[in-house]
């Protein structure tokens, strides 16, 4: 009899429990630097993290596809309707080219795994 009672009681919260959820969206997934000249330090872009779910949700890290590229993220809890951000920085350095990185967003909602990509066309610089 408690073995049913317990099931039904499961039963019963489970919907509950599916129905509340963290849903992470980037407005924008790719962007663009455009040309930058070789000699340049760095240039720095963000991507929004919009929490489009009912429950709370957080970036649980990023990783970055090369060297050349660093990402950090802002570290507090995105609540419903709230947003994070991703801030990715590009060193093209001696590093003539068409690039285009990849960025991983790991957060706690469903997938976990999530991508965003920074491109940059980068050029030598003019000799004087």
């Amino acid at each position: 009899m408690l073995r049913k009672l317990l099931l039904i009681y499961v039963c019963m919260l489970l919907p509950l429990y599916m129905a509340a959820q963290a849903i992470v969206q980037f407005p924008k997934k790719v962007h663009d630097f455009g040309i930058v000249p070789e000699n340049a330090d760095s240039v720095t872009c963000v991507f929004d993290v919009v929490n489009v779910g009912d429950s709370p949700m957080s970036v649980e890290g990023v990783y970055v596809s090369c060297g050349c590229t660093v990402a950090t993220y802002s570290k507090e809890v995105i609540a419903p309707g709230e947003k994070g951000a991703v801030f990715v920085t590009f060193f093209p350095r001696n590093r003539e080219g068409l690039y285009l990185k990849t960025i991983y967003v790991y957060t706690n909602t469903n997938p976990r795994k999530n991508i965003v990509r920074v491109k940059a066309m980068v050029v030598p610089c003019k000799e004087n």
